[in-house]
């Protein structure tokens, strides 16, 4: 069991895959706002690649824990176990008692995955939160202060640390054309962009208005598309974005760098870069091979919760 001591800025049970197959009933797909980093939380964990675990943003909970669980933490938020530094895009394994404290960061978003996966039943084929509909995860809300979430049944993995690279974390975020490019994409490209504060699990809102925004016929909104809605300012769709969408897309953010998207905080500049299909297809398979590449971790003998609780 997990007991949550203080729930963090925004604290929520979200799974890598979400909500995918009801979006013809207008349910958004949700799920981890990056689904390549919740996956590698829940690999680094001993976990299935889908199993439930807790996203934060911008400063992540106060978490005590009734057993011995294995952890692991992925994004750009800190945390400590008992006091001690928790790694991130490692696996650890931490004793029964353990106070873990996830704080702010360099980023908007992180990830913890324990061992055995958060243990919330499914709504629609998902244990993840959709928290403008109010259902799924926790009570279909984010964590407050004295919840206990149960954890899923399986072995005590989580030892290993991951031992890949990603995309620089301030170079441009690279996008394909959309359905309606016109002189909206050239113009994305030339300008340097700034988050807004309008920025949540929904899509990214951007200050600098662009020229040419307009209302269009309704479209379906596939993850990672900008719109630019008749004010100018574009929005980069994020996890819980609408089915379809009323504004123009000039552009849409390549899979491999909607993960990045997701870590701007209000006030960081950003700039989009455009490649070819081939090229965002290509950026997708390195992200796919990188996310193999772990190292198990050396366990110590006589020490079977490894290196937390031994300064105590």
């Amino acid at each position: 069991m997990i007991e949550i001591v203080e729930p963090g800025l925004l604290t929520s049970v979200q799974d890598p895959v979400g909500r995918a197959g009801w979006r013809h009933l207008g349910v958004p797909v949700g799920g981890a706002a990056d689904a390549w980093s919740a996956r590698l939380a829940n690999r680094l964990a001993g976990n299935p690649d889908g199993a439930a675990l807790l996203e934060m943003t911008i400063h992540g909970p106060t978490l005590r824990f009734t057993e011995p669980a294995a952890v692991a933490l992925t994004g750009q938020l800190e945390a400590s176990v008992d006091g001690m530094p928790l790694p991130s895009e490692s696996g650890r394994r931490v004793r029964a008692g353990a106070l873990v404290r996830v704080g702010a960061g360099t980023g908007a978003r992180g990830w913890l995955a324990v061992g055995g996966g958060i243990g919330v039943a499914s709504v629609l084929g998902s244990p993840s939160t959709d928290l403008r509909g109010a259902f799924g995860g926790h009570d279909g809300r984010a964590l407050r202060a004295g919840d206990r979430l149960p954890v899923g049944e399986g072995p005590l993995g989580g030892m290993a640390r991951w031992i890949g690279r990603r995309p620089a974390v301030g170079g441009p975020i690279r996008i394909v054309a959309g359905p309606d490019p016109g002189n909206l994409l050239v113009a994305l490209e030339e300008r340097v962009h700034r988050v807004s504060h309008a920025a949540d699990r929904a899509g990214v809102r951007l200050t600098d208005p662009l020229p040419g925004g307009a209302e269009v016929p309704s479209m379906a909104l596939p993850i990672g598309a900008i719109q630019v809605p008749a004010d100018g300012r574009p929005i980069v769709m994020l996890a819980d974005r609408p089915v379809t969408g009323g504004y123009r897309v000039p552009a849409v953010v390549i899979g491999a760098d909607v993960g990045r998207v997701a870590q701007l905080r209000p006030g960081d500049e950003v700039r989009f870069v455009s490649v070819s299909i081939d090229d965002a297809r290509e950026a997708w398979s390195r992200a796919e091979e990188e996310l193999a590449a772990l190292e198990p971790l050396e366990e110590r003998e006589g020490d079977e919760l490894g290196w937390t609780g031994s300064h105590r």
